[in-house]
């Protein structure tokens, strides 16, 4: 059975400004996760429509570290679409990449953006706000009117993509410090759209994860380079290597979606 639409996730991969730069103070080289998870989708017998990041493709927002996005990035055989993460630039994201322009021509605005293809639509939301404490996220009133005006209840099948978790989970640090702070009115704003929605995609968990609500999918990738534990009973996230690098393809059928998690061995 062939897939309608089939997509790659791809999340958190916290580049830095040279090719051995490490992921915090660990050894973990984010460029050569980068390198080897789009060798990995170059190299699939069938390709995807396209590519989606879901934010912190720069870990320091620094030009270097988008110059070394660029040079993997362009490798890829089909077209990437770009969600700002926490750490990201927008105005680095637009200049290296031809992320949408704002109607305003501001850089700095909120990296909004809508796409469609094969008949489906998607919607890019962008929660980083300096409102809130980062690494939290929150989404401004006009940009909660934007969705609600694309989630209606008629109209082609949509997608929702975001860098944020819209709630909390039921781990301390997680749900304190890296959810959308208004997760519940998006939530709300899409709920008229549900007979519509493919679902909502998200990444900064650094972790898969898979969330039912009302009739909604809620669904995040694992990060590229490095996956946190999350339980419940953790304090503060810490780092578990026994998860490795990951991606997710995402395949649309007729009334149907799959999510398929792939993992791959930590470069040598």
């Amino acid at each position: 059975m062939q897939a309608q639409l089939t997509f790659i996730q791809i999340t958190d991969t916290h580049l830095g400004p040279a090719r051995d730069s490490k992921f915090y103070s660990l050894d973990l080289e984010p460029y050569r996760c980068l390198e080897r998870v789009i060798a990995l989708i170059n190299g699939l017998p069938q390709p995807p429509d396209f590519v989606v990041h879901t934010g912190d493709l720069s870990h320091d927002r620094s030009p270097e570290s988008y110059t070394l996005a660029r040079e993997v990035l362009e490798t890829l055989r089909v077209p990437v679409y770009f969600v700002n993460g926490n750490h990201d630039d927008r105005a680095r994201l637009r200049e290296y990449f031809g992320a949408p322009s704002h109607p305003g021509g501001d850089p700095y605005a909120p990296l909004d953006y809508t796409f469609e293809l094969k008949g489906e639509r998607f919607l890019v939301v962008d929660g980083h706000s300096n409102e809130v404490k980062d690494p939290l996220g929150k989404l401004s009133a006009s940009q909660l009117g934007w969705v609600r005006a694309e989630a209606g209840p008629d109209g082609p099948p949509l997608t929702v993509i975001l860098h944020y978790p819209l709630f909390q989970m039921g781990s301390p640090w997680l749900d304190e410090h890296m959810i959308l702070v208004n997760g519940d009115e998006l939530h709300a704003a899409l709920l008229p759209a549900r007979g519509r929605l493919r679902g909502v995609f998200c990444g900064h968990l650094h972790r898969s994860c898979q969330i039912l609500c009302d009739g909604i999918t809620y669904s995040s990738a694992p990060s590229a380079v490095a996956q946190y534990g999350w339980r419940p009973w953790d304090e503060r996230p810490l780092v578990d290597l026994d998860f490795l690098p990951g991606y997710n393809v995402v395949q649309y059928f007729d009334g149907k979606v799959i999510v398929h998690q792939y993992t791959f061995p930590l470069p040598a």
